[in-house]
């Protein structure tokens, strides 16, 4: 009994030990992939100290205006995933709420990659302003131009698809929902965007952007067109927007421009500028202008010291210039700090 006992249990250990080290080798394998595969957290601060030069709602104080802490996950192969949650001020709430902080997904998406195509689904960027603020690098100063006047959001939920043509040409196509990533679909519509960047050379670029909804039976179509030069001395940008059928209203359309522009002092050093300009098409039957609220400049003048690629303060002043004397001219100073990895 014995004899044939042995071969049995032999044939039983040896199978076990194959089963073990098969194991053993998946184990191996998952964790060298885990172990190879890399990510980076995201945070990104705004804050800043603004004085209040003439009496209006924005008072003399501290402010923390963003507060971004997410993470991107860059596995092998060609996809990624990002997260970043946004800790919102109160004054994005609406008229009437209970003023508090509060947390929503500011970016949560899939993308996947190669040298030339790149497409992202899910709360994203959207492509209406982020090369323009790129280009500015100041969104911890002032919001864009785009942003302020309601041309579209910073991003959105949806599908964003990058191609790169060439070393010149860049094409991008989105469609999204259109409400924003802070709020939900609210209806059937899409906003579809396409756009171009041109780059002839490292200190010129070109931007022409276009998109287009459908809300309530009433098209809204929104265009862009940038231009900018950078060196190592200066660099100054200017954009043309235009916005029509405003609030589900033919013939409610809206244009600007905003220009900015900086010179470089020395290496951590530098003085900059902006300069927005808003207005809006008078319907022939209006006895009020429609926008008139809105209508108006705006002005930024400052000096931004960088300590680091992580760290800048910038001390400057903005002003508003409404068109109406039912607004007031607003004067203020800010010392504004950016804090990023």
């Amino acid at each position: 009994m014995l004899s044939h006992a042995k071969p049995v249990e032999l044939k039983k250990m040896r199978k076990f030990l194959s089963i073990i080290i098969f194991i053993s080798l998946l184990c191996q394998s998952i964790l060298s992939q885990i172990v190879e595969s890399t990510g980076k957290p995201i945070a990104e601060i705004f804050t800043d100290f603004h004085l209040n030069l003439t009496d209006t709602a924005k008072k003399t104080g501290f402010d923390l205006n963003r507060a971004y802490l997410g993470y991107e996950f860059l596995p092998l192969g060609n996809f990624s995933a990002k997260i970043i949650i946004n800790i919102g001020t109160p004054e994005d709430l609406a008229d009437g709420s209970v003023p508090h902080r509060y947390a929503y997904c500011r970016e949560a998406s899939l993308a996947w990659s190669n040298d030339k195509l790149t497409i992202s689904m899910g709360i994203t960027g959207t492509r209406i302003f982020e090369f323009q603020q790129r280009f500015w690098d100041k969104r911890y100063v002032a919001n864009t131009y785009q942003s302020i006047k309601g041309y579209g959001f910073v991003a959105d939920l949806g599908l964003v698809v990058d191609y790169l043509i060439n070393d010149v040409l860049k094409a991008d196509l989105s469609i999204m929902n259109g409400e924003g990533y802070s709020n939900i679909q609210l209806d059937d519509n899409l906003r579809t965007s396409v756009g171009l960047t041109i780059s002839p050379s490292e200190k010129i670029a070109i931007r022409v952007y276009g998109d287009i909804q459908r809300k309530e039976g009433l098209w809204q179509p929104v265009f862009i067109g940038f231009i900018g030069f950078k060196n190592d001395l200066f660099l100054i940008g200017g954009e043309v927007s235009y916005k029509s059928n405003i609030d589900l209203i033919k013939g409610h359309h809206i244009w600007g421009i905003s220009t900015t522009g900086g010179i470089n002092i020395t290496e951590n050093m530098q003085i900059f500028g902006r300069y927005d300009y808003s207005s809006s098409v008078i319907m022939p039957d209006d006895i009020l202008q429609w926008n008139y609220l809105n209508d108006g400049s705006f002005a930024i003048a400052g000096l931004q010291y960088t300590f680091s690629p992580n760290v800048r303060i910038a001390l400057n002043y903005q002003g508003a210039f409404p068109y109406t004397t039912a607004r007031q001219i607003t004067d203020l100073i800010y010392l504004n700090a950016l804090f990023k990895f």
